[in-house]
């Protein structure tokens, strides 16, 4: 059944917004702490974890605290060898 509107001619077109996603390149570790470009950090497992927080990450999770007095690239150095990937955000 047809009803016709003598209120409406034509047709009715509502412009839709378009879509736009939302797109973030922002990186946080799991303490929460940003990744900026050019920052190193690690990939233990499944967590990602700022050079500036992997000494108490593995203090906290790997009862190692060896980390504490190394430069940063000894500490590069020895998460790659004993526990997982270095890698520097770009």
């Amino acid at each position: 059944m047809e009803i016709e509107n003598p209120m409406v001619l034509g047709r009715i077109e509502y412009p839709y917004a378009p879509y736009e996603p939302a797109v973030s390149f922002e990186m946080h570790d799991d303490f929460g702490s940003f990744i900026a470009c050019g920052d190193v950090y690690f990939e233990i497992g499944d967590a990602l974890i700022h050079i500036d927080n992997i000494s108490d990450y593995l203090a906290a999770g790997y009862k190692d605290d060896t980390t504490y007095d190394m430069s940063d690239s000894k500490v590069i150095e020895y998460v790659e060898k004993h526990y997982g990937f270095a890698h520097t955000k770009k």
